[in-house]
């Protein structure tokens, strides 16, 4: 199984289009992978939900911070280099299991390899929590039988308060459209008392993965197929058509 790992901050638009062009590529033959990455600043929320019920889009301007819309659900997230994504793309998902099943398969796996960093780690749905607050949350996209399933894991604190940017989680959220679960967030780096590296937070995540699936992972890159289709989805991210509000 291939991986891709990148951990310097990615221009978010790239960092969703790959996302996108892995879960293309396996459709057409490509291989399963994982990929372990970093975003740098954005607000992203899921393909269903509405802009203006999610963000401070006024907040988000003057902080020029990009405001993203993904293929797959769930509710709206704020990326920063503090943040490390896995993604998992499988040409068939079926042996996961539904939506449902596939949360939590993916985050028993994660949070069993994490309880040796943090002990109170544990998952809940599509969420990771440590003592009722957040730590990570996941999201899938389907198409046909291929998978991606892509969770962000809060590593490092938030250089801005997250409610400066995400309306759910101020009192008066009252979305129209999907709505975001809002819950109280922490890092592991605050949870645990003490720094942590994306290198070993992602080691982790990494053995993780191969023991869930039976996999070595072997480390690799895109081949020319998909850094040309990524390229090309990175303007679709960047269009303001698609990001638009519902």
């Amino acid at each position: 199984m291939r991986l891709l790992i990148d951990l310097g901050p990615e221009d978010p638009r790239r960092g969703l289009a790959i996302d996108e062009a892995l879960l293309e590529s396996i459709r057409s033959g490509g291989e399963d992978t994982a990929r372990l990455w970093v975003n740098d600043r954005a607000v992203v929320v899921g393909r269903s939900q509405s802009v203006s019920d999610e963000v401070d889009a006024e907040f988000a301007s003057r902080s020029r911070v990009p405001v993203l819309r993904r293929i797959s659900g769930g509710g709206a997230v704020y990326h920063y280099p503090g943040n490390l994504n896995l993604s998992i793309v499988l040409r068939d998902g079926r042996g996961i299991g539904s939506v449902a099943e596939a949360f939590r398969f993916f985050g028993h796996a994660i949070a069993t390899a994490l309880v040796g960093i943090c002990p109170a780690i544990a998952p809940d749905g599509s969420d990771l929590l440590i003592e009722e607050a957040k730590a990570g949350g996941a999201a899938q996209a389907r198409r046909g039988d291929a998978l991606l399933y892509h969770t962000t894991l809060l590593v490092r604190p938030a250089d801005v308060p997250m409610e400066r940017f995400l309306l759910a989680m101020r009192p008066d959220y009252r979305p129209g459209r999907v709505p975001s679960r809002p819950r109280r967030t922490v890092s592991l780096s605050e949870a645990i008392g003490r720094g942590l590296s994306m290198e070993r937070i992602a080691e982790v995540l990494e053995a993780a993965t191969s023991e869930a699936l039976g996999e070595r992972l072997i480390a690799r890159r895109l081949d020319g197929d998909e850094e040309r289709l990524a390229g090309r989805l990175a303007k679709k991210y960047g269009d303001p058509e698609w990001n638009r509000s519902l």
